[in-house]
């Protein structure tokens, strides 16, 4: 590196995500976000699924590892831990590189900025904290769902199924703790992010939701078990009793009809995009926008994973 990097070496960015069950459009999530990080490091919570990555981390900007911890347990504590342990060995590996910011994010969740990395040259800045907004679901198993959902419940403005308090990146210095949400110990002055923000896709399908609540299992009421601590998602904890009793069962309609509640009808939507409790965005077209040759053999790639 030389003695005086340019404004860009100075701020590269470190995307980091653990990859449980990569979804259907997971090449699309890699290329949206090759747009703005120098490297994605891609924690594989099951290494039998290296093969889907391969021909990524050929080109050089993805890496690709085995997560750490007990990837036996799926339950969300488990799981939150292991995402935990790989953003610091991602923070670890910043500060060894030379990459000055790092962001974690699920292999669920766009960054979609358009200000192209503007949040990254604010002085005197550690951590800068994007809002999220998350999709509503089809009604049907989309072939990409960072493609066919582009209609989002607004931050603070209508109730979630999931989190509602964010994702972060970190100006990486020594000492820096990661966390689900944001980071620890950093230097520097916190701000909160004007314009870029994080798009979520927790359950873009009846299927995904399903499949989703059925690998958690039969989790706790407390984050970390730990009475002190009541989980207070109340999606989660419905969606893991109907989906435990279904299965028991055989009986779905109460599931389905719950699953359909957080879809609303077209005088629903109509109200709620007047009232900017929705909002669309379309990743699809950020990227067309900036790089259409790229965006066909990422719509292609997902295509044929999706297909074969």
């Amino acid at each position: 590196m030389s003695d005086n990097p340019t404004p860009a070496a100075r701020n590269r960015l470190l995307i980091c995500a653990t990859m449980l069950n990569p979804v259907p459009g997971y090449s699309f999530w890699l290329d949206f976000h090759l747009r703005q990080a120098a490297l994605i490091m891609v924690f594989l919570d099951d290494p039998a699924k290296r093969p889907m990555f391969e021909a990524h981390a050929q080109a050089g900007r993805v890496l690709v590892l085995d997560g750490v911890g007990d990837r036996s347990d799926n339950t969300p504590s488990a799981v939150m831990r292991r995402q935990m342990a790989n953003a610091q060995t991602a923070v670890a590996y910043a500060l060894d590189h030379g990459f000055a910011w790092v962001a974690a994010l699920d292999a669920d969740e766009l960054l979609y900025d358009e200000s192209d990395g503007a949040w990254r040259t604010q002085e005197n800045v550690g951590q800068v904290t994007f809002a999220n907004h998350e999709a509503v679901p089809l009604a049907h198993e989309p072939e990409n769902c960072f493609a066919e959902c582009t209609l989002f419940r607004v931050n603070g403005r209508t109730d979630f199924m999931a989190y509602g308090n964010g994702k972060s990146a970190v100006r990486v210095s020594p000492g820096v703790r990661a966390g689900i949400h944001e980071f620890h110990d950093y230097v520097g002055e916190h701000h909160y992010a004007i314009g870029p923000v994080v798009l979520h896709f927790p359950n873009p399908s009846f299927e995904s939701w399903v499949a989703k609540f059925r690998n958690h299992g039969g989790f706790s009421n407390y984050w970390w078990d730990e009475p002190g601590l009541p989980i207070e998602l109340q999606f989660m904890l419905r969606s893991r009793d109907l989906i435990r009793a279904a299965d028991e069962t055989g009986e779905w309609d109460e599931a389905r009809d719950y699953f359909r509640s957080w879809i609303p009808d077209d005088e629903a939507r109509a109200k709620m995009l007047a009232a900017d409790e929705l909002r669309v965005y379309s990743p699809v077209t950020e990227l067309l926008r900036s790089d259409p040759d790229r965006l066909k053999e990422a719509l292609l790639a997902s295509l044929a994973q999706r297909s074969g």
